[in-house]
């Protein structure tokens, strides 16, 4: 592109005239409709302004500029006429026209691999990464598949792992039935984290399959022909694919080398229906082995299905036979599935793992909360979750959990940070090893980088589930664990070792590029021959996404930072309502810090005020304790000193290999209730836990906000988190910073109420139990600094049968009972505390 522009002597945003009418022609295309376009570009104010007027005056030509734009592969809409079994008036059988749209997949690989932006987030040939003797798995050149097939290609050659995805999507709310059916396709070359980004441009859209009613098929041949329409339209989109992955295409690639690639299918992405429907097998048998249909609740290993020989039973189908293996097998006759003649390819083992439909919202969602309402009882499992303290980042159910009516899976997940906490008291000891060990196995299913070791642990996991599950049977919960989502448990692991870690192969991902692909240019249609018009849309949209795919390229190659400062600041959650400086060191090699606003959050706060609305009794006395402590020269605080007093800080972990550097950022509040000011609703009080490091000689030197590297580099076990005391839980009450006149100390003071060392984990739950720390009948307190402050952390009350009314998640911390260290609410203490086991 660049050297076009140079030989014709354009300038890069041509054919608009400079960077301003760019930026505005790209918030047109991305924020408006074609009407809005119009309307904009023709009023007064914007044609007549003393700046340089837009280049285009209305929508025509306004879209005649964008349609020169460079763009990917062409869209080809080929007309599939099926014939069904039903006899029409004129006495023939009824046949029905519909319509699929494909690009070339060639091409899209093409495009995708020569990217020039994704140099240095590609990779062309598969390693074996160990460290100290461990095997580490992250992308999928990290795992078994690739080298596996390397092996069989010739010297020199360069594998495209082709990662596929569909899933159909209503286009319409609440009105109307318009469905499309989005086939997406990116290669596992690309790092993961780009693929999941729809602003990468990483995973591009390959078709729209159509989606027909059947009305020309009879109720007993509906679901058949149904199947064969799809595979139909899929060999129609991949065909492409098999002489490339047979010979080879030669490709410019984004490091500028020209490689010999083989496109080869590496994986599939779908949920359970759609698995069986690529797979040709019954929706009651599992698409990736041969267990038999009555026994998917067992923990037995079955014989993976053989690609070769369903393939060729599915000959003999299109042969006119009907081979008594298809019924055995419960694979439906497909005569000419579209993965039967795809080079190199195993469909049955490029069937992934479905983290969102088969953990989030099937296994948790679908069945153990029911297992779990069914031990309970509705109302006090809802009780129970109305009353579990709140914590930053953790959405509380306020209402209870039974009234929830569209569950996703953002509800699942943060159901599942507190589910465990939940269950405690509830009076069997089979069903917390249950919840337990189905909650780890679903949260090491979510690691981005594996190692054997936590493979090993995922492995033990899955073994306890099996172990402990008879418990919902012999309460009567439960007849049998033959579920699909169930069986499906056992090949989350094969699917790791063989492709890499699953958010890389994960539904999650493909249903958010329903928005972009599909959603959105739905709604800039007419709605009437929708997705012609939807494939224009998308088609001026890519246009405008690969110009600035090059302008960034451009921008980076003369020096421009600040793409890459909005690339580390993409996606960082909690970290984007922080300072900047904390945004900054997620990135950096800053191991652990915390931070807080340089201005207070409640200035001048009195001593009285301390005590009655932050709950600080004793500060007046534990303040000069510390200060006889730490400066004994420094005169005593009285009745009459001011405390600038902040309501929360900003917490960095420690880097986690295992996580995403998004999910190192916490927040550890300390504010009073807020009562209702006007049109303001009242805000209820926030004092969150955390962990405190209280024996200095188990962390070492301290060396302040700029690289704070306390504890990180000692092992696990000297954290403290055993019978031993060195780290303690404690609720913060008040965070403040010590009046000057007093003294002159850099860290952030914090009035704490203790807990008492963390008791051994509980041999059915394997939670660490702890209780208030009293002195004299009465709650211990202290002051501490906020360099002592290991993280943040979530206490969970141990329910003793039905809940006390009287406890609200604001007061609950402060009842006369045990707490548990809550391992599921964030997945660094979880790894942390599993590594301590």
């Amino acid at each position: 592109m660049q050297t076009e522009q140079q030989a014709l002597r354009q300038p890069p945003h041509s054919p608009f005239r400079d960077e301003d009418d760019w930026e505005l022609a790209t918030w047109l295309v991305e924020e408006s409709t074609q009407s809005g376009i119009d309307r904009y570009l023709k009023l007064k104010s914007v044609s007549n302004r003393g700046n340089p007027a837009p280049s285009s005056k209305n929508k025509a030509s306004f879209f005649k500029k964008i349609d020169t734009l460079p763009v990917g592969p062409d869209w080809i809409c080929d007309l599939v006429e099926v014939t069904g079994d039903r006899i029409g008036s004129n006495g023939q059988f009824e046949t029905e026209t519909v319509e699929l749209w494909r690009r070339n997949p060639v091409d899209c690989i093409k495009q995708l691999i020569g990217n020039p932006t994704f140099d240095g987030h590609i990779v062309y040939s598969p390693i074996k990464v160990f460290r100290e003797g461990a095997r580490y798995y992250s992308e999928m050149n990290t795992a078994d598949w690739w080298p596996t097939i390397q092996a069989r290609l010739p010297a020199g050659a360069t594998i495209a792992p082709v990662i596929l995805a569909s899933d159909k999507t209503n286009l319409t709310v609440l009105r109307g039935d318009q469905v499309a059916w989005p086939v997406y396709l990116t290669i596992g070359n690309i790092n993961k984290s780009l693929r999941r980004k729809p602003s990468a441009y990483a995973t591009v859209l390959l078709g729209y399959i159509p989606v027909s009613k059947g009305e020309s098929w009879t109720d007993a041949k509906r679901s058949e022909a149904l199947y064969r329409l799809f595979h139909r339209c899929m060999h129609a989109i991949l065909v492409p694919l098999v002489e490339a992955g047979r010979l080879g295409v030669l490709m410019t690639c984004a490091d500028g080398q020209i490689r010999q690639v083989f496109p080869i299918l590496a994986a599939y992405v779908a949920d359970h229906p759609e698995q069986c429907l690529i797979a040709c097998c019954l929706e009651n048998r599992c698409p990736r082995c041969l267990v038999p249909r009555l026994e998917r609740g067992n923990q037995q290993v079955n014989l993976p299905r053989n690609h070769t020989v369903i393939k060729d039973l599915l000959e003999r189908v299109g042969q006119g036979e009907h081979p008594p293996e298809l019924d055995v097998n419960g694979i439906r006759p497909v005569p000419d599935p579209f993965w039967a003649n795809l080079p190199h390819a195993d469909i049955f083992t490029s069937i992934t793992p479905d983290i969102l439909h088969q953990l989030h919202k099937g296994v948790i969602k679908d069945h153990l909360v029911t297992w779990c309402q069914a031990v309970l009882g509705k109302e006090e499992l809802n009780a129970r979750f109305k009353t579990m303290p709140e914590a930053h980042g953790l959405r509380h159910f306020k209402h209870g959990i039974s009234l929830i009516s569209q569950w996703t899976g953002a509800e699942a997940k943060e159901l599942e940070k507190t589910l465990l906490g939940v269950m405690v008291g509830c009076g069997e000891a089979g069903v917390m090893r249950a919840v337990r060990a189905l909650l780890d196995f679903v949260y090491y299913a979510q690691y981005e980088v594996h190692t054997d070791a936590t493979l090993s642990r995922m492995q033990d996991s899955l073994d306890r589930l099996h172990a402990a599950k008879e418990v919902f049977v012999n309460l009567g919960i439960r007849d049998h664990f033959n579920i699909p989502k169930f069986h499906s448990l056992l090949h989350f692991l094969q699917s790791i070792r063989a492709l890499g870690c699953l958010d890389g192969v994960n539904t999650e991902t493909s249903e958010r590029f329903h928005i972009d692909y599909a959603k959105e240019g739905f709604r800039g249609s007419s709605r009437k021959e929708y997705i012609a018009q939807m494939t224009l849309w998308l088609q001026r949209r890519e246009a405008i996404l690969l110009r600035e795919s090059y302008l960034k390229w451009l921008r980076k190659s003369a020096g421009d930072a600040s793409e890459d400062e909005d690339d580390a600041q993409d996606g960082a959650g909690v970290v984007a309502e922080e300072l900047r400086s904390v945004r900054q060191l997620v990135n950096s090699n800053v191991s652990r810090a915390y931070e807080a606003a340089l201005r207070p959050s409640a200035p001048a706060v009195t001593l009285d005020v301390l005590v009655q609305s932050y709950g600080a009794d004793g500060f007046l006395d534990d303040l000069n304790t510390f200060l006889a402590d730490h400066f004994p020269d420094a005169r005593q605080a009285t009745a009459f000193d001011r405390f600038d007093v902040l309501h929360s800080l900003s917490f960095l972990l420690p880097f986690n290999i295992h996580l995403a550097n998004s999910k190192r950022v916490l927040k550890l509040r300390a504010c009073p209730p807020v009562p209702r000011h006007g049109h303001r609703l009242p805000k209820s009080a926030h004092f969150d836990c955390g962990l405190f490091i209280e024996d200095a000689e188990l962390h070492g030197a301290q060396e302040g906000l700029a690289g704070m590297r306390h504890i990180v580099a000692l092992h696990v076990s000297q954290l403290g988190l055993t019978d031993s005391a060195g780290v303690r839980a404690a609720q913060v009450r008040a965070i403040f910073r010590l009046p000057s006149h007093l003294a002159h100390h850099a860290s952030l003071l914090l009035y704490v109420r203790w807990f008492r060392p963390f008791r051994t984990p509980d041999g059915a739950s394997g939670l660490r139990f702890t209780s208030h720390s009293t002195r004299n009948h009465q709650r211990s307190h202290a002051i501490v600094t906020a360099r002592s402050l290991l993280r943040p952390c979530h206490l969970t009350p141990r329910f003793e049968d039905a809940v006390d009314l009287d406890w609200t998640p604001s007061n609950v911390l402060d009842q006369p009972v045990d707490f548990a260290l809550n391992p599921h609410i964030d997945f660094h203490i979880f790894d942390w505390l599993a590594r301590l086991q």
